[in-house]
């Protein structure tokens, strides 16, 4: 009579029929498959991540990027918007594409950010369910900065690139066609998004003649259509994105003199806080990868920090380095890893860093956007909108400034979307036109004499304003013609654990006789 031995298992793992007990799990990479264990934590995060998304959206006021997209998808034909202006924009035109759709199937600028706030939940999902990442890491990445609220509340052509991200890491393994088509999409989301997957074409490709070297050459002719369908969407992505040469070059230039500062520059400032705790992470991700023999998936950052070098890089352009990182861990995560145990624990010790240091953003610009203005636009549109209904003339202007070449009276198209026309007298489109021939300050100066009723002077600042400066030439030139401030409206962008870009809405009105600063000062107070 044989004796019946049972396997002893795996640390961490079940004998055979422990699926069925609750609460007995895989080790903390969770190993064992769906349907053997329970996703209630899962499902917990995702609801809670899509409440606090839902929760945010009614009081985030949009930012005049938003409204710009917007405005160029409501205002012009299909053909002029790619033939023509997208190409000032800096960017592709996939965003606009599908903003183009939203408004003739009569999606309003509201519904717009509740569109985004499901795409996001939608790239939370997979992250949650299909990433093989350890618990601890799927249920709270979710919450850092960029996938909570910069790629999610603030509706830009950002928001598709987490979801693309992460549908590139489920199909890099699986379907070569399907991870060229969405390469594709996500070159077309933005210039610093196609580097990106440029860099990770490029790793694949390496990846593919490795692993097909000594196979039949009919095997590797079966990647050369995805090759060329990746290759039609990158040719589409620079026709779109390729710039008009009256295009105003510093707003998507960098200076050349502080090239390395700005390469280096764009892969610290959106990781941790303060900045240079950002650099032994990066040397901690290096040697991680380096010990798993997956450096080259790093390639891609190289290659993001030259183009940001010379192309003007912002908050929301760095923030793509997270979505990316993600997916690479995603890509490699499986693998098997040759990485020592202490390599292993200082890799995922600074990813923890990561996620706490980001955890902590997201809070503060939460309870931020919850309470005060984000963006000076809704207010100011009110405020406006019985001046308008009058048929009052409004006129924009601008204070000049160390930025204000670039920017001009750019933030005034953030109040358009809340009415059905463009309001302003001399500015000759209902969107901002990129150009150095933009008549809008000349068109200013030849109203200004025929006294329009509101006199709008866009303020922006690198950080948050005291108040407004009403001694400023400009201010006391409009005083003399006759015009008295009445109010102003201001909104500030927060950025890690502080306040950034402040935008300033200043009204003037016509009251037909010349105003002294003192009486400016007390206008102001009133």
């Amino acid at each position: 009579m044989q004796q019946r031995v049972e396997a002893a298992p795996e640390p961490g793992g079940l004998r055979e029929g422990d699926s069925t007990r609750p609460g007995r799990f895989a080790g903390a990479d969770g190993d064992v498959p769906d349907k053997m264990r329970s996703r209630g934590p899962e499902w917990g995060a995702l609801l809670v991540y899509a409440a606090l998304v839902a929760l945010a959206i009614p009081y985030h006021e949009p930012w005049v990027d938003e409204a710009q997209a917007w405005q160029l998808a409501r205002s012009l034909s299909l053909a002029s918007l790619f033939k023509t202006y997208i190409r000032y924009e800096g960017a592709p035109g996939l965003w606009h594409f599908l903003l183009w759709i939203m408004v003739r199937v009569h999606v309003s600028y509201g519904g717009l950010h509740w569109i985004c706030g499901a795409v996001a939940t939608a790239a939370t999902g997979l992250l949650l369910f299909k990433s093989p990442f350890p618990r601890y890491l799927k249920l709270s990445l979710p919450f850092t900065y960029f996938l909570f609220f910069q790629y999610a509340i603030v509706a830009r052509n950002y928001v598709l690139a987490p979801l693309l991200f992460f549908l590139a890491a489920m199909a890099w393994k699986k379907s070569p066609f399907m991870l060229a088509l969405v390469l594709g999409l996500l070159a077309n989301v933005s210039l610093h998004a196609a580097v990106l997957s440029g860099g990770l074409a490029v790793v694949y490709a390496a990846e593919q003649i490795r692993d097909r070297k000594g196979k039949s050459f009919q095997n590797g002719r079966k990647l050369l259509p995805c090759a060329l369908l990746l290759l039609a969407f990158y040719a589409f992505a620079v026709w779109t994105a390729w710039p008009p040469r009256d295009l105003l070059l510093s707003s998507v230039r960098g200076q050349s003199s502080i090239y390395l500062l700005r390469a280096v520059y764009s892969v610290v400032w959106p990781m941790c806080e303060p900045w240079i705790v950002s650099i032994p992470f990066w040397i901690a991700m290096v040697l991680w990868f380096q010990a798993r023999h997956k450096l080259f998936y790093l390639l891609p950052v190289a290659l993001f920090a030259a183009f940001s070098g010379e192309v003007s890089v912002t908050w929301w352009h760095a923030g793509l380095l997270i979505p990316f990182l993600i997916c690479v861990l995603w890509i490699t995560w499986s693998a098997p890893g040759t990485a020592s145990r202490e390599l292993e624990v200082t890799g995922r010790g600074a990813l923890a860093v990561l996620v706490v240091t980001q955890i902590l953003w997201s809070g503060y610009a939460f309870l931020y956007d919850h309470y005060h203005a984000y963006s000076p636009d809704p207010a100011a549109a009110k405020f406006l909108s019985p001046f308008v209904q009058e048929h009052a003339s409004i006129a924009v202007t601008y204070i000049s400034g160390v930025d204000d070449q670039r920017v001009r009276a750019y933030p005034a198209v953030g109040i358009l979307p809340y009415f059905d026309h463009n309001i302003f007298a001399n500015i000759p489109y209902p969107f901002w036109w990129w150009s150095d021939q933009d008549p809008s300050e000349e068109r200013f100066n030849a109203l200004l004499p025929s006294h329009p009723q509101i006199v709008l002077v866009e303020e922006t600042h690198p950080q948050p304003v005291a108040h407004i400066d009403l001694d400023k030439p400009k201010y006391l030139s409009l005083a003399r013609d006759g015009y008295r401030f009445v109010n102003s409206f201001c909104g500030s962008q927060p950025r890690q654990l502080e306040l950034g870009e402040t935008l300033c809405h200043v009204v003037f009105e016509y009251r037909g006789q010349p105003d002294s600063s003192s009486a400016l000062k007390q206008g102001q107070r009133e």
